[in-house]
């Protein structure tokens, strides 16, 4: 008897949602994750504390410990699969684990677990979880280790951490170094996010009875904040010859990082210091640095500019010519002064400064340059370093064009 069409339609959509049906678990058992053999079940259940782990030995609890560690690597090395087990799995063993140790391997493979996820699925929701978590590690942990590396783990997670501010302030204001450091590199990283945590950044910096370390940092973060207030106390410790080299050294970088918003009036004064025979080497390289950041904030420094190309040390005469080939155009009646300035380190004993001083030229470009100019550079096309004849070949290129091109 043969079966009518409109039944064998029937008989195979039947058929193949019951086939449907009978592999899903099959499908779902091949898709679970597995790691050296084993599947995610397995290993997460490695992560799992006895619940007479008070009563065990020394040696039994190491044995546990590293049990329970295999398990923690394991997941994360799960982590491209994006199984949405890891993180929660991972976090079990950040709030509850008894080994220290542990927990602070968990913390970090939460960040960097959160941060592969957040890439591949191209979404926030992984390093908004993982912030969570670290956040309530930070406050509520009772190891200063730990919290440490919570965080440390939070300002790398930016800008998800952000809720977080208020806990990493309580953290600077800890007397622990290493959790103070990573507390304030965190608020370095939120970057102006962080505002409303100056205040507290600025009596770290200032606090007579804190480590050096932990006073760097706090500078460095105010400069990514860009907070304007504490310039007078960096531009003093910038000043001070008597406060160790490690902390005039990061109040000059917070100041570069804060650029224009720093205000003319500081770049003077770093440019003195800049020409002191006093200031070390390695202060005056940053203060050049500083001076370099950005051209409304370097302007008024370009008298001490002048005098410091012909410092000792080269790095600091070549970055100091990059900064006047930002500022060229203001100089305006003063202009020609520097000029003769610049083209004389075109005969520099050190290379990278007589490259430098052809760059700065060919920067300032044909509105600024004069026969004379051209024709020392056309003389620089045959020079015998190989740098100089392409680096003179390319700025002549520019010079001879016009201010249209």
């Amino acid at each position: 008897m043969s079966v009518p069409n409109r039944f064998k339609v029937t008989i195979l959509l039947f058929t193949i949602v019951c086939f449907a049906m009978i592999c899903q678990p099959l499908l779902a058992f091949q898709e679970e994750p597995v790691f050296q053999g084993k599947k995610f079940a397995e290993w997460e259940a490695l992560l799992k504390v006895n619940s007479d782990y008070d009563k065990l030995s020394d040696a039994e609890k190491e044995k546990s410990s590293r049990s329970r560690r295999a398990g923690l690597i394991a997941l994360e090395l799960m982590a491209n699969s994006l199984d949405k087990r890891i993180l929660p799995a991972m976090v079990l063993v950040l709030k509850n684990d008894p080994d220290e140790k542990l927990r602070e391997t968990a913390a970090l493979s939460l960040m960097r677990v959160a941060l592969k996820m957040a890439e591949k699925t191209k979404s926030s929701s992984a390093r908004q979880y993982a912030a969570e978590a670290l956040k309530e590690t930070l406050e509520k942990d009772k190891s200063i280790r730990v919290k440490e590396i919570a965080a440390s783990s939070l300002g790398k997670i930016v800008p998800e951490s952000a809720p977080a501010i208020p806990i990493l302030v309580l953290a600077i204001k800890q007397k622990d170094t290493g959790l103070r450091v990573a507390a304030a590199d965190a608020l370095r990283r939120l970057g102006p996010e962080a505002k409303g945590a100056a205040p507290d950044l600025r009596a770290l910096a200032l606090d007579a009875t804190a480590d050096i370390i932990s006073k760097s940092f706090a500078f460095l973060a105010l400069g990514n904040l860009k907070d304007v207030e504490s310039i007078p106390a960096l531009l003093q410790t910038v000043q001070d010859a008597k406060m160790p080299l490690e902390l005039r050294l990061p109040a000059a970088n917070a100041i570069s990082m804060m650029g224009g918003e720093a205000g003319g009036a500081f770049s003077e004064k770093l440019g003195l210091l800049l020409v002191d025979e006093s200031t070390p080497k390695d202060l005056k390289i940053a203060l050049s640095i500083t001076l370099d950041s950005q051209e409304s904030f370097a302007y008024p420094a370009w008298k001490s500019m002048v005098p410091a190309l012909k410092d000792r040390d080269a790095a600091v005469r070549s970055i100091i010519l990059h900064c006047l080939g930002n500022i060229g155009a203001k100089l305006q009646k003063d202009f020609k002064v520097v000029q003769v300035a610049v083209l004389a380190c075109v005969n520099d004993s050190a290379l990278e400064v007589r490259l430098a001083a052809v760059e700065t030229l060919g920067r300032w470009g044909p509105e600024l340059a004069d026969d004379e100019v051209v024709k020392k550079i056309e003389g620089l096309t045959k020079d015998t370093a190989k740098e100089m004849r392409e680096t003179a070949a390319t700025v002549l290129k520019r010079l001879k064009g016009t201010s249209s091109n």
